[in-house]
């Protein structure tokens, strides 16, 4: 798993997945065309926690707001992609461009994130872990974490039905049950 690659060692992970039968080119392709429309309760949570400033175009695809937002896709092969990032986690909490692997970022006062998602043995999943880069901030994103993290498992689930349903609208495609 590229994931293991990226960020081997983690202060907080958070996994979901769901069944799919599919093939993992029919998979690959819905994780990187999925759009808003097809995840509103996603969409709505994001202009929610953004005040309304985050317009997500119901026709944009939601891999686009991880470029945006400062995230990277720093692994690809044909069952998984993997989304990571820097982050100051202390003051202006901007992104540091990933220059080089996410494992060896190692300057305080910053979270390394790495986000993947996989299709593998009929299942499409998606595993979240942050790495805070010293003991203050990670003491720091565990108070943040707390509060999150309700939030983020419902996206990461809300992300992955959509996904699931993306790829089971292609032709000959049809569902196992979760």
């Amino acid at each position: 798993m590229i994931l293991d690659d990226v960020l081997p060692t983690w202060d907080k992970r958070e996994r979901h997945g769901v069944a799919l039968d599919v093939s993992p080119a029919a998979a690959m392709l819905a994780i990187e065309t999925v759009t808003w429309a097809e995840v509103p309760a996603f969409r709505a949570i994001m202009a929610l926690f953004s005040l309304g400033s985050a317009r997500l175009a119901a026709e944009g695809q939601v891999l686009d707001l991880f470029a945006t937002a400062g995230f990277s896709i720093v692994g690809r092969s044909a069952e998984e992609l993997v989304l990571g990032g820097i982050q100051r986690f202390l003051g202006d909490r901007t992104f540091v461009p990933v220059t080089g692997p996410l494992k060896d970022f190692d300057e305080p006062g910053h979270i390394a994130m790495a986000c993947n998602l996989r299709y593998a043995d009929g299942r499409l999943t998606t595993e979240t872990r942050v790495l805070a880069t010293d003991a203050r901030s990670r003491r720091l994103f565990a108070g943040y974490w707390c509060v999150i993290r309700g939030g983020s498992g419902l996206i990461r689930h809300v992300w992955l039905r959509g996904i699931r349903g993306r790829a089971l609208r292609q032709p000959g495609q049809d569902t196992v049950p979760d």
